[in-house]
C-alpha cells in the first residue's frame, strides 16, 4: 500500500503545483490583457484633483496629512515628490523613486507580477507656484495578501489535505489486493475453500471484476483438485479387487508350477506386493488431505519415536551406522504417534538408501522456539538444487533412487511425499537441502503448541 499512497501523493502534488503556477500566471496577465488596468487608472484623476486642492488649500502639512491616510489603505499608496526630488514621506520604494525620475513624462506604468501593479504620476503646482510630483501606486493583490505567508498555509493544508485523501483513495484501491494477498496465501496453504470477500465483488470497477475472476479461478481449480483426488482414492479402491484376486490365482497358480516356474511366481508375487503398498500409501495421503479430527491426537516423544524406528532400521539393515542425537531435553509435541512415525521412517529409509557406503545417518533433535526440530542428515551424492523441491511431491524421485530399485525399496517416490504431508498435517514444515560437505538434509519443525481444534 505504501507505494501505491506515495504514487498518488505525488500526482496529487505535481498536479497542484503545476495549477497554481499556471493559475497565478495566468491571473497576473489577465490583468494586463483585461481592462482591469484601465479601471483601476480611472480612479486617479480623483485623487490628483484631491492632492492639489489640499496642497494650494493647507500647502505641505495637510498634504502630509493626506498622504498619512493611505497608510490605512491595503491596496493604494500615494507619494508627493517636492521641486528638489524630495520625498514628503520616508521609505518610499524604490520601483516608485525609479518611477517617478523616469524620463518617460506622465505614462502610466503596468506591471502585473511586480509588487506594484500600476504606477500613475502627475503634476501638483502649490499656491506659492511650486510644483511637486504626485505618484500614486496600486500594490498587486498578492503582495498585499503577503504572498509568502498565504503560500505557505496553502502547501500545509495542501500536504495534510492531500495526504488525508490519497491514504483514503490508496486504500480503497488496495484493500480487495491486499485482501486477494491473504486469500492467495491460504489457498496456497492448502485451504481450497478460500475466496474473496463478498463486499468486493459487489464492486463495479476493475478491482471488483478481479475479485470475481479469482473467485471464479478459485472455484474452479478446488474442484479439479477435489476430483482428482477423489480419483485416486476410487482408482485405489479399485485396485484392491483385482490384486485380491491376483493373489489368489497365484497361490493356485502354485499348486500346478513345476520348478521352473516358482521363481516367475515369486517375482509376480513381488510386483503385486509393491503394488498393495503403492495403493496403501496413495490412501494414506488422500485420507490425510481430508481428514480434520484431532481429538486422538496426544503427547508423543519424538526421541522415544525415533529410538524405536532406528533399532527396527538397523535390524533391517544390517550394519548400517545411524546415530541419533538428543540436544536439551525437551522431545515431545502432540500429534498422532502413527503418522508421526510413518513420517520419520520413511525418511530414514530414504536416507538409508541413498547414503554412501561405510557412512552414518545422523539424526539431531532440539528445541527452537516453540518448535521441535529433528534434523536427518546422509552422506550421499545429494539432489540439485533445481529439483530439491520437486521431490516433495507425489512419484518424484532422484536419479540415484531409481538405479536401486532392485535393492527391496519401492521406489514410488512416495516416501518424502507422505512424509511432507504428515508433517503439514501436524501443522508443521519439511524442507530439503544440501549439506556444504555432501548430502541431503531433511529438516522437520514441529509445533510444541496445543491441539488444533476440529473443523
Amino acid at each position: 500500500m505504501r507505494g501505491v499512497f506515495l504514487k498518488i501523493y505525488l500526482a496529487f502534488m505535481v498536479t497542484t503545483l503545476i495549477t497554481t503556477v499556471v493559475t497565478l500566471l495566468l491571473a497576473s496577465y489577465y490583468r494586463q490583457w483585461s481592462n482591469d488596468s484601465v479601471n483601476l487608472i480611472a480612479p486617479t484623476g480623483g485623487y490628483i484633483s484631491a492632492a492639489e486642492l489640499i496642497l494650494q488649500r493647507g500647502g505641505e502639512p495637510l498634504l502630509l496629512e493626506w498622504l498619512l491616510t493611505f497608510e490605512r489603505h491595503p491596496s493604494v499608496n500615494a507619494y508627493v515628490f517636492d521641486d528638489q526630488g524630495i520625498s514628503l514621506l520616508p521609505d518610499v520604494p524604490l520601483s516608485v523613486q525609479d518611477y517617478a525620475f523616469s524620463s518617460d513624462s506622465y505614462v502610466a506604468k503596468v506591471n502585473p507580477i511586480g509588487r506594484s501593479e500600476i504606477l500613475v504620476k502627475a503634476p501638483l503646482q502649490g499656491y506659492d507656484g511650486r510644483v511637486y510630483l504626485l505618484v500614486v501606486e496600486f500594490i498587486h493583490p498578492l503582495v498585499v495578501f503577503n504572498l509568502p505567508e498565504y503560500l505557505a498555509w496553502g502547501a500545509l493544508a495542501s500536504l495534510l489535505l492531500f495526504a488525508l485523501w490519497s491514504f483514503v483513495l490508496s486504500g480503497y484501491l488496495t484493500r480487495p489486493l491486499r485482501y486477494m494477498q491473504k486469500t492467495v496465501r491460504s489457498f496456497a496453504n492448502g485451504d481450497w475453500s478460500a475466496r474473496m470477500n463478498p463486499k468486493f465483488l459487489r464492486r463495479k470497477d476493475e478491482l471488483g471484476e478481479l475479485s470475481r475472476e479469482f473467485d471464479h479461478m478459485a472455484a474452479h481449480l478446488e474442484r479439479l483438485i477435489k476430483d482428482q483426488r477423489q480419483l485416486v482414492s476410487d482408482v485405489s479402491h479399485e485396485l484392491r479387487s483385482p490384486l485380491a484376486r491376483s493373489a489368489i490365482a497365484l497361490e493356485l497358480a502354485r499348486f500346478d508350477a513345476v520348478p521352473d516356474q516358482v521363481e516367475h511366481l515369486d517375482r509376480i508375487e513381488l510386483e503385486n506386493q509393491r503394488l498393495n503398498d503403492m495403493i496403501e500409501d496413495l490412501l494414506g495421503m488422500a485420507r490425510l488431505d481430508t481428514q480434520q479430527d484431532h481429538s486422538h491426537w496426544k503427547r508423543v516423544d519424538c526421541h522415544k519415536l525415533l529410538i524405536h524406528i532406528v533399532d527396527d532400521a538397523k535390524f533391517e539393515h544390517q550394519g548400517s551406522d545411524l546415530n541419533l542425537t538428543l540436544h536439551g531435553e525437551l522431545s515431545q509435541v502432540i500429534g498422532d504417534a502413527k503418522l508421526l512415525a510413518s513420517a520419520f521412517e520413511n525418511i530414514i529409509r530414504n536416507a538409508l538408501l541413498h547414503t554412501a557406503p561405510r557412512t552414518s545417518v545422523d539424526i539431531d533433535i532440539s528445541s527452537r522456539h516453540e518448535n521441535l526440530r529433528i534434523i536427518i542428515r546422509d552422506h550421499g551424492p545429494g539432489v540439485e538444487e533445481s529439483k530439491l523441491q520437486d521431490l516433495l511431491r507425489p512419484f518424484v524421485r532422484a536419479e540415484s533412487a531409481r538405479e536401486r530399485l532392485g535393492s527391496g525399496h519401492r521406489g514410488f517416490g512416495l516416501g518424502l511425499a507422505i512424509a511432507h504431508r504428515v508433517v503439514l498435517h501436524h501443522r508443521g514444515k519439511l524442507r530439503l537441502q544440501n549439506h556444504k560437505d555432501g548430502g541431503l538434509i531433511v529438516l522437520v519443525d514441529l509445533p510444541i503448541g496445543p491441539i488444533p481444534k476440529s473443523n
